[in-house]
């Protein structure tokens, strides 16, 4: 441990993310760990760490990817994934499986469940939605209904749990990546190489729909279709990220946000960029709660919403009219 310590006191060249934490790590000690060379406390610590700071950067990317895509739809640039149901639908699936099923709610339990009940809620929201058509109106009222009614349920669910069964649910309601594995992380990455380029593809489209729903109609679009096929990935990839990491707000807003203003409105462009700030956002939030008051930790999400939340009053000033 001493061995270790000094080494760090006299190395200056450390990552902000993987190398970052409790111990902290050297380069060549990354460099080792992938060469299999490294000292036992460098591997168990990267071991456990590299999963993490995987998953926060996939995570990321993939809310910021679909946040991107639920605004163009929605036209608002206050619009994030959880406006599609996810994160409440995720939420209260979690809590009932706590709850019903303590033995069953292991990391990876509580992950599947989550995204099970994330789609579940997308597809409620969609069907009542739905009325010949999907209006983006209508669907931000009925997604914020569906929201609020789901996180209202989990609260009661978590207070009728066992209270020796609740910090699991906790402790993943704030976004922790905190004991993530490859199983977990990994289906993300899958998605993203599959999701990204599809979306990136409709570039066009999605900069017709964000301006309204007739001039997509006048050069040809099938308007429906592309609705429910980008609003459908959307959800896949914020359903995918919730059961990766746990319940994260605020970065399915900011990254879009952050990416039009540096290269404008162009979805060609902001997809991209978007995706780049969400992974470096989540990654961040991860490692600042790893390290800000180590050993204990802060969870992500937790980060996030610290950072988020002034940003959001600060984008709700500046859209309100004069």
């Amino acid at each position: 441990m001493d061995h270790h310590r000094s080494r760090a006191g006299r190395g200056r060249c450390r990552g902000a993310g993987v190398t970052g934490g409790i111990h902290r790590l050297l380069t060549g000690d990354l460099i080792n760990w992938t060469r299999g060379q490294a000292g036992p406390l460098v591997t168990f610590a990267l071991d456990e760490r590299a999963p993490r700071v995987v998953g926060a950067l996939l995570a990321g990317a993939a809310l910021a990817l679909s946040g991107t895509v639920v605004q163009a739809v929605c036209r608002n640039p206050l619009a994030e994934p959880g406006l599609l149901g996810i994160t409440g639908g995720a939420g209260l699936a979690g809590a009932l499986l706590v709850t019903l099923a303590p033995a069953a709610a292991s990391a990876q339990g509580i992950g599947l469940a989550a995204a099970a009940g994330a789609l579940a809620a997308f597809a409620l929201v969609y069907a009542l939605a739905w009325r010949g058509g999907l209006e983006s109106e209508r669907l931000v009222l009925i997604g914020i209904g569906v929201w609020f009614a789901t996180s209202a349920l989990t609260t009661v669910v978590v207070l009728q749990a066992n209270p020796w069964d609740t910090p699991n649910i906790f402790t993943w309601l704030s976004g922790s990546t905190y004991g993530r594995t490859w199983s977990q992380v990994l289906p993300v990455l899958g998605l993203l190489i599959v999701a990204l380029p599809a979306l990136w593809a409709l570039h066009r489209e999605l900069d017709l729909v964000g301006v309204d729903e007739d001039l997509p109609r006048t050069v040809g679009i099938r308007l429906e279709r592309l609705h429910l096929g980008s609003l459908t990935i959307a959800a896949l990839l914020a359903a995918a990220a919730v059961s990766a990491v746990g319940v994260v707000g605020f970065v399915g807003l900011v990254a879009p946000q952050a990416a039009r203003a540096l290269v404008g409105g162009r979805h060609r462009a902001v997809i991209p960029v978007a995706v780049l700030l969400g992974a470096l956002v989540l990654s961040l939030a991860d490692t600042l709660g790893r390290s800000v008051i180590a050993p204990a930790q802060i969870p992500a999400g937790l980060v996030v919403a610290l950072i988020g939340a002034p940003y959001f009053l600060y984008l709700l000033k500046k859209s309100r009219p004069v």
